[in-house]
């Protein structure tokens, strides 16, 4: 009896460590990813400027008359990659000499790239920036929230509450949660053949690729919601019925508000998942060259992922530091959708009493 329990106990233990083993080498797998996207990318905000007087002309950059007036003027790109990492690139021995001149001369210097945030692509990666790409996302969100959410929370309301038990809604039920497994690229596939081929409308714009990321997160958004709805005690139901409230009263004042905290945070995570999906829009062609922010949901458009991929299939040193400069972006946008679901989650449960 004794050596069966100490046996037992020596199992756990076991167990315990491995589980705890696997915990640390996958935080240190993932801290050694973020570090180097993080030393890769942070040069990327900031740009290396010189004193206009002070410099030969092919060491600045041949777009600086256009952005830059002042003294301090925007260096080229190749100048930039080795004031910022020692990289000569394509630049002569002539050329390194006289930017270790500038050094010393303090004529040459870092700044913050406003440019990185302001502007849109651009075939010069010293002017390349993320503007463009974050506004195509946020009209894209928009229209995949306006698809999802009202279709998604009406079709799981349903399913819940009021559909008959019956085989034709059991089907319907198996279809959504298989749909929900589905991979992205179908519903791009999806949204190519229904929205552009057979509806007609403009391939690289933020309504087309809103409506394919709406499809694709529809099923996770009707799965989140009848779960967080079954999760409500049938006795507050029965409570609520008992006193003489209608069915709706007991559905809108009672069974949706105890539900509210796991509807958003199903809400809000199936949106921070369309947010960094790239498969689906290269389907519909939301991987071409943009160089001009939308202005409408018609207007060709890309999106912040999409943009990644684009600048990390450049070999230009400059466009690496963007690619991991734009990942950055990307994932603390997603850290404050994360955050915010689990805020709002927090919120309703204190306020319900949960």
């Amino acid at each position: 009896m004794t050596s069966n329990l100490r046996k037992r106990h020596r199992q756990e233990k076991w167990f315990q460590r491995m589980g705890l083993f696997s915990l640390c080498l996958a935080l240190l797998f993932l801290g050694i990813i973020f570090g180097k996207i993080l030393i890769t990318g942070l040069p990327a905000f900031f740009k290396t400027e010189i004193e206009a007087k002070s410099a030969p002309q092919h060491l600045l950059n041949p777009y600086a008359q256009y952005v830059d007036q002042g003294k301090w003027t925007a260096a080229s790109d190749a100048v930039d990659m080795y004031y910022k990492n020692g990289y000569p690139g394509t630049l002569s021995p002539q050329d390194s000499q006289s930017i270790e001149a500038l050094k010393s001369q303090n004529k040459i210097r870092l700044s913050f790239n406003g440019a990185f945030f302001t502007h849109s692509d651009s075939s010069a990666p010293e002017m390349a920036g993320i503007w463009g790409a974050l506004l195509g996302s946020l009209l894209t969100l928009l229209i995949t929230f306006l698809t999802a959410f009202p279709i998604g929370i009406g079709a799981a309301i349903y399913l819940e509450e009021f559909a008959p038990k019956n085989s034709h809604i059991y089907w319907i039920e198996a279809t959504i949660n298989n749909l929900a497994a589905v991979p992205s690229i179908l519903f791009g596939l999806l949204g190519l053949l229904a929205f552009i081929h057979f509806i007609g409308l403009p391939r690289p714009s933020a309504l087309v690729g809103g409506l394919t990321l709406g499809l694709m997160s529809l099923p996770v958004i009707v799965v989140t919601t009848r779960a967080s709805l079954s999760a409500v005690p049938f006795a507050l139901k029965e409570a609520a019925l008992g006193l003489g409230a209608t069915p709706l009263q007991v559905l809108f004042h009672h069974v949706i508000p105890s539900a509210l905290p796991g509807i958003t945070t199903g809400v809000i995570l199936s949106l921070a998942r369309a947010l960094g999906e790239t498969a689906p829009l290269l389907m519909i062609g939301m991987v071409a060259f943009i160089a001009t922010p939308p202005s409408s949901f018609l207007d060709p458009a890309t999106v912040l992922p999409v943009q990644i991929f684009n600048w990390s299939r450049s070999p230009e040193m400059g466009f690496v530091e963007n690619t991991s400069g734009a990942i950055l972006v990307l994932l603390l946008i997603l850290g404050l959708l994360n955050g915010l679901a689990l805020f709002i989650r927090k919120k309703f449960e204190t306020h319900h009493g949960f």
